[in-house]
């Protein structure tokens, strides 16, 4: 299976020197772009507490220029990114690009994978980073157990399993030497596979703490399910627009028809029902985001005045950041207005040179002007492991 793959790296990534130490890692201006998939974020979150990081979140599977300019009011020296592009579209890693920061991206085939490989590489880049810490094990699209997951206090990360991959638990005790675990019990985790969860952790937790947490769903839980995954079913309308995907159609009906049924559910009080119809509606929505967002590449590439005119609209946003900051962008904006006027002629090749111009300019100027961007929009003790994020 691909998970004891990543075990064997993880062992190999243990056995390596420190790559940069904690305390640089610390010093260094670092922020995490993450999706609001549950499971990511809440990884994204952990991570960022022990590097000293900001968290910058977008809405799962969309791009959007405006959460480049949040990156950018950070004037960060590195940008590590949580997920896969399905998760976090490939733009933000041009965008980043584009302005000389470096950056890396931190995922697998789906959240289970990425949280392995999230392991993986803070093992291989910042070693100290699990000396202590404890673990806790949750179902990977328990939305409940999650939250529960990320409110339990102390060092820790969060190790994912469904009902088929339970083998994560082979890196508890072999590989992370970890004397605390922390299962938590939920109406997602079979009793077939939470029994086999508390047979791996206590074979390799030998005088350890090992312990349990029920996770009972309630009213309020079930209620911001259906909240979730009435958001993410309106986000995926909005990104079909009238695009011919018949598959993706279908997988609108279905969510709206297990939204009805979660809301009937939580009416008649059966907030279990309600809870799990909700999760299969938010993932059928995910289903035609991801699948919408592939078709618009499509038509992207394929209206040349359509990309140039986006191009353009990524350019303005990102020049915001740096004239709010106080920076001259005079001629930046030179360059943009005859890259507009070029795509108005229909001349792309000279609008795609003014644009290149233009781009280049303003990293220029992003790179120069990176403590001014600093002093204008960050506090003087910043809170760290979150940022403003995105709702």
């Amino acid at each position: 299976m691909v998970a004891k793959k990543v075990f064997a790296l993880l062992f190999g990534a243990l056995l390596l020197a420190s790559i940069i130490p904690l305390s640089q890692a610390q010093s260094l201006s670092i922020v995490i772009l993450v999706s609001d998939n549950e499971a990511d974020s809440a990884l994204a979150e952990e991570l960022a507490e022990v590097l000293n990081a900001t968290v910058v979140v977008t809405t799962w599977g969309v791009y959007d220029p405006n959460v480049t300019a949040e990156i950018m009011e950070y004037a960060p020296d590195k940008v590590i990114i949580i997920g896969g592009p399905d998760a976090v579209p490939k733009d933000y890693e041009t965008d980043i690009a584009e302005l000389g920061v470096s950056y890396v991206r931190w995922y697998g085939e789906n959240r289970y994978e990425t949280n392995l490989e999230v392991l993986k590489k803070a093992i291989e880049e910042y070693p100290e980073l699990f000396e202590g810490v404890k673990i806790v094990i949750a179902h990977g699209r328990d939305l409940g157990a999650i939250k529960q997951a990320k409110g339990i206090e102390g060092k820790k990360f969060v190790l994912y399993v469904d009902n088929n991959l339970t083998n994560t638990t082979e890196i508890i005790g072999t590989l992370l030497k970890t004397k605390s675990v922390i299962i938590i019990k939920s109406p997602l985790m079979d009793n077939k596979t939470a029994e086999e969860i508390r047979e791996r952790v206590r074979e390799r937790v030998r005088n350890g703490n090992v312990t349990e947490e029920d996770l009972n769903v309630t009213a309020e839980m079930a209620w911001e399910a259906i909240q979730v995954a009435i958001n993410r079913t309106e986000t995926a309308k909005e990104m079909l627009d009238n695009l011919p995907i018949p598959a993706a159609k279908i997988q609108i009906e279905l969510a709206e028809e297990k939204i009805q049924i979660a809301n009937e559910s939580y009416s008649q009080g059966n907030y279990e029902k309600a809870y799990g119809q909700a999760i299969a509606a938010k993932a059928h929505a995910e289903t035609v985001i991801r699948l919408a967002g592939k078709e618009w590449q499509k038509f992207i590439h394929a209206s040349p005045k359509f990309q140039l005119n986006r191009e353009v609209q990524r350019l303005e946003i990102k020049l915001r950041v740096l004239e709010k900051a106080g920076i001259d962008v005079t001629q930046i904006k030179e360059k943009i207005d005859a890259a507009k006027a070029a795509i108005q002629a229909g001349d792309y090749d000279t609008a795609r040179e003014l644009i290149e111009d233009a781009k280049n300019m303003l990293r220029e100027a992003f790179m120069q002007g990176r403590g001014k961007i600093k002093e204008k929009y960050l506090p003087v003790n910043p809170p760290r492991g979150k940022g403003k994020g995105r709702p």
